[in-house]
């Protein structure tokens, strides 16, 4: 897959969301396959994702580094993930979740299509 094709998907699944009320992304090609995309989705009731993706699409998704940090209207954590290496004692490290109550649990890496679901039955 090239970099523009996975930028078109994102897009898709941002657009597919019917709780997204506005997004705003910025992709950034560095190669064929290699890019960056950022944005911040506003949902119903104000509530936001923030997310950046640095990623490798070659023969698969490859996250180089990722964030997606979800946020309710008075901008509270609800949750965020990210690979950022300070949780070493996760199982899944450097991969982890932070929630509304300060923990840090285990979290496999997840894509931007189950966040968005997450999101969805959160707020549904």
């Amino acid at each position: 897959m090239l970099i523009e094709a996975y930028f078109q998907e994102v897009e898709k699944i941002v657009a597919n969301s019917y709780l997204v009320v506005a997004s705003h992304l910025v992709t950034e090609k560095r190669s064929l396959y290699i890019g960056f995309i950022e944005g911040t989705l506003t949902f119903l009731g104000g509530s936001t994702l923030h997310f950046m993706e640095f990623v490798n699409v070659k023969s698969e998704v490859n996250r180089y580094k990722y964030a997606y940090h979800f946020q309710n209207s008075d901008e509270i954590l609800i949750f965020r993930y990210d690979m950022a290496p300070h949780c070493p004692d996760v199982k899944t490290f450097p991969h982890h979740k932070h929630t509304a109550d300060n923990q840090i649990t285990d979290a496999p890496p997840p894509s931007l299509a189950d966040i968005l679901n997450e999101i969805e039955r959160t707020l549904d």
